[in-house]
């Protein structure tokens, strides 16, 4: 029980709104470059979900990311890690609500899907008002039907899906999967609960727990590429869903639409009541105070006209979850020169990695900035 709980918990975390925009940046950046970045960022977030675990098994105490920085690397990183996360957070409900307008418009057989982004905040915030309990059970929950979703498609989608409808790409485009990516497998915030039902006693077990809650996401997004990818092809659109119609029926995306609306909903909610608890519980803001930032920030984003959903998640996925990762290097360091850890890999490595990630960040910002 102990294996199923935590496996269920990271892939709850991992898989959600950043997989239906996977498809489309594959045929953008062409098979090669997609399966190339697939492999990596699986690859790569693996490692650091290990290099985390590892600070939190030698680290007395519960702790978020923030705090084991402030523990090993100092108060300035700590808050810059801060910043990373509500960074993090904000880019991410405003994912979750682009998405979720988009189907809503499916669900309701039209409308407009901005308008329904509107929608889709107002009822959020009402819920979270209300003070729900057991969203993050709720959402590990969904993706059961997300998964088993993923894999009724690729039955389906088989006969008419072909890798050869995914095309080369454009070089332009090469780099577009990256953010996305790290979007999509991102889970180092559920590590520290993962290691807390081991109650930190188990280190190989909870390492292959780790490993296997990371593979399942992989192998779950290369399905849902293909499937998707390989019959839409270049008609392939942001949210996967609305360029199958023709090929799987009206019906089938209706009920797609549904699962990826509740499980991008649930994810709202279990993000947007984390970030109220961080306003609360590390700035000291009142409920209300801290419920109407969750919500407004999103919003205003909104309405400042960052609706575009590959947009948002890459720069999430490259920003945020860069320095989420440059900070999991950092501790790994500070840990191995404590003579407290067992890393598996040498400083040159991760120094390199760390790089590779400012790199990946520099490059999201000037693109922005251009």
């Amino acid at each position: 029980m102990k294996i199923l709980s935590s496996l269920g918990l990271l892939v709850g975390v991992i898989v959600g709104a950043g997989m239906f925009a996977l498809p489309y940046v594959v045929v953008k950046a062409g098979l090669v470059w997609g399966s190339v970045h697939l492999v990596l960022a699986f690859l790569l977030l693996t490692f650091l979900h290990l290099l985390y675990g590892e600070v939190v098994f030698r680290t007395p105490g519960k702790h978020r990311l923030p705090g084991y920085a402030r523990i090993y690397v100092g108060e300035g990183f700590s808050k810059l890690s801060l910043a990373s996360a509500i960074l993090g957070f904000n880019g991410a409900l405003l994912a979750y609500g682009i998405l979720g307008g988009i189907f809503l418009a499916r669900l309701i057989g039209g409308g407009s899907a901005p308008l329904l982004t509107f929608g889709f905040f107002a009822l959020g915030s009402v819920i979270l008002a209300l003070k729900l309990k057991n969203v993050g059970t709720i959402n590990f929950v969904l993706v059961i039907p997300l998964i088993l979703f993923v894999f009724a498609l690729y039955i389906l989608t088989f006969p008419s899906a072909y890798v050869s409808n995914i095309g080369a790409g454009e070089s332009r485009y090469w780099f577009l999967p990256y953010g996305v990516f790290l979007f999509a497998f991102a889970g180092a915030s559920a590590i520290p609960d993962v290691a807390d039902v081991f109650k930190k006693r188990n280190e190989p077990l909870f390492q292959r727990v780790v490993v296997w809650g990371t593979l399942i996401p992989l192998i779950l997004y290369a399905l849902f590429i293909f499937s998707v990818a390989g019959v839409s092809g270049a008609l392939t659109t942001p949210d996967a869903i609305s360029g199958l119609a023709r090929m799987v029926g009206p019906q089938a995306l209706t009920v797609g639409a549904l699962i990826g609306f509740l499980a991008v909903f649930t994810s709202f909610l279990s993000l947007g009541a984390d970030l109220k608890n961080l306003y609360v519980y590390d700035y000291g803001w009142s409920p209300l105070a801290s419920l109407t930032m969750v919500v407004l920030v999103p919003v205003g984003l909104f309405l400042l006209g960052a609706s575009d959903f590959i947009w948002t998640i890459g720069a999430v996925g490259a920003v945020a979850i860069g320095i989420d990762g440059i900070t999991i290097i950092l501790l790994a360091l500070a840990v191995r020169r404590r003579k407290l850890s067992r890393v598996f890999s040498s400083p040159p490595v991760l120094w390199l990695l760390a790089s590779g990630l400012l790199a990946g960040i520099v490059y999201e910002l000037v693109h922005f900035f251009a």
